[in-house]
């Protein structure tokens, strides 16, 4: 039953303080979390912030039972995309979903890179080959000038799908036969092969509520999925680094709870956006000393938010009568 303690202190009815506060998001492989993404159901434990887990395509989920559903490591998605996305769109519909539903449906896609490009953010040149498409790699890497390049698939996770194609004849064949084959299912990404990478390398950026938390640099064309198995190294990223990862975040379509951005830097050092992580990125906390703080502390924060749109209108109703 509804109450009010003081004329302006308005009490929960015992439905809304029975849910649970925060569901943290995984899939079938990994039921129990990522052991990085353990680290923050700990963390909001200790806050005193009910939480659970729960997989993304169980059936028996009761969404509308959670205030709050943070997406973590949904790492099937890709094999299961139609399924996702309807998902998505439910699920909006039952709780505070986050990132949101038009981020999620935005990232899905890696034409989200022409997006990006489109409103000035450096991103790694790109030639698009669509689905079912037959196109020739060789003219590609030809006419771009590229003499290594890397194939992608226009949606998918980590490295899947995801192959680097040398000088060689054999790699070349290769690479050919990979193209044609993903061009039957999907869209696919050609990209030029940044040799800095291999010095370098590739710079993750993590960013929560649209500011940056920590740095890693990733280990070119890992396989691994699982954080806790990953190779990653806790960097401290240059002002232009920073600079065009807050560029590429804020040319999404809205604001982020969470976000990564992967740089590669060109041959003249200069960091290009090779993608944009808002579904569900690993965060890397093992290798941060503040990044899991801030990560809770945005979870709070938006879970407080969250309940004070919620419950509001409620309290104006009430207090009408």
């Amino acid at each position: 039953m509804v109450r009010f303690d003081r004329a302006d202190a308005f009490v929960a009815p015992d439905w809304v303080r029975l849910m649970i506060d925060c569901t943290l998001v995984t899939c079938e492989t990994v039921p129990a979390l990522d052991p990085d993404d353990r680290l923050v159901l700990a963390e909001l434990r200790r806050r005193g912030i009910t939480v659970r887990t729960a997989v993304w395509s169980d059936p028996h989920v009761d969404w509308s039972g959670s205030k709050l559903t943070v997406l973590r490591s949904t790492w099937d998605y890709h094999r299961r995309y139609r399924e996702f996305a309807e998902w998505i769109d439910r699920v909006s519909g039952l709780t505070t979903l986050r990132n949101d539903a038009r981020l999620l449906h935005w990232n899905v896609h890696k034409s989200y890179l022409r997006d990006l490009e489109l409103r000035g953010v450096p991103v790694v040149p790109t030639a698009w080959v669509r689905r079912g498409e037959r196109r020739s790699l060789a003219v590609l890497r030809t006419t771009n000038g590229w003499r290594e390049c890397v194939i992608k698939p226009a949606r998918g996770v980590a490295t899947h799908g995801v192959l680097h194609v040398r000088r060689d004849r054999a790699s070349s064949e290769a690479g050919q036969a990979h193209l044609d084959d993903l061009a039957r299912d999907d869209d696919v990404l050609v990209q030029p092969y940044f040799e800095e990478v291999a010095t370098y390398g590739e710079r993750a950026l993590i960013f929560f509520d649209g500011r940056f938390s920590h740095a890693v640099m990733k280990k070119p064309f890992d396989t691994v999925l699982a954080v806790g198995d990953a190779r990653a190294a806790a960097v401290q990223p240059t002002p232009g680094e920073i600079e065009v990862a807050a560029k590429a975040l804020a040319a999404a379509p809205g604001p982020s709870l969470y976000g990564r951005i992967d740089l590669l830097p060109d041959a003249r050092g200069g960091p290009h956006v090779s993608e944009l992580e808002l579904i569900e990125p690993a965060l890397y906390f093992g290798a941060s000393g503040d990044g899991l703080r801030l990560f809770a502390d945005s979870i709070e924060h938006t879970l407080n938010v969250t309940q004070l749109l919620n419950w509001r209108p409620l309290c104006v109703r009430i207090a009408s009568h």
